[in-house]
């Protein structure tokens, strides 16, 4: 088990982010997050990243490793045969797209069951058609 890390924003991030700190978080941290998104709804890789950001007092959070985290539970998901839920399907992108994996169809077919529209792009990718009545944000 990796435990999240607080380092400083790298020199060729500071353009996005200013100078100050930045965390890396565990893929057990992204876990504990994710089981908060109730059913019907859906967060984004960025609401995570600030609130993650919040919670262990840093300026922000490396967004590529929420997105990464997910990846890894997703195939994990699919590669244990283990009963347990972690709904990393309601975790989307900013422009509303799924995030791909190993385990993108069950993602898709989860996320339909939970009565969200999907719009397929040219590219192959999924979009969800979602108002902000049903996106998910942390207190």
């Amino acid at each position: 088990m990796t435990k999240s890390k607080i380092v400083d924003i790298p020199t060729k991030m500071e353009k996005f982010y200013g100078k100050g700190t930045m965390l890396h978080p565990s893929e057990e941290d992204v876990e504990e997050l994710v089981k908060i998104i109730p059913q019907g709804y859906v967060a984004t890789i960025d609401v995570l990243s600030k609130r993650m950001a919040k919670d262990f007092y840093t300026d922000v959070t490396c967004p590529m490793r929420v997105g990464n985290a997910i990846k890894k539970i997703a195939e994990r998901y699919s590669n244990d045969n283990i009963d347990y839920q972690i709904p990393f399907w309601r975790v989307i992108r900013s422009n509303k797209l799924i995030i791909k994996s190993n385990n993108f169809e069950f993602s898709a077919s989860q996320i339909e069951d939970e009565g969200f529209k999907l719009l397929f792009t040219k590219s192959g990718s999924i979009k969800l058609e979602v108002d902000s009545s049903k996106m998910f944000f942390f207190r």
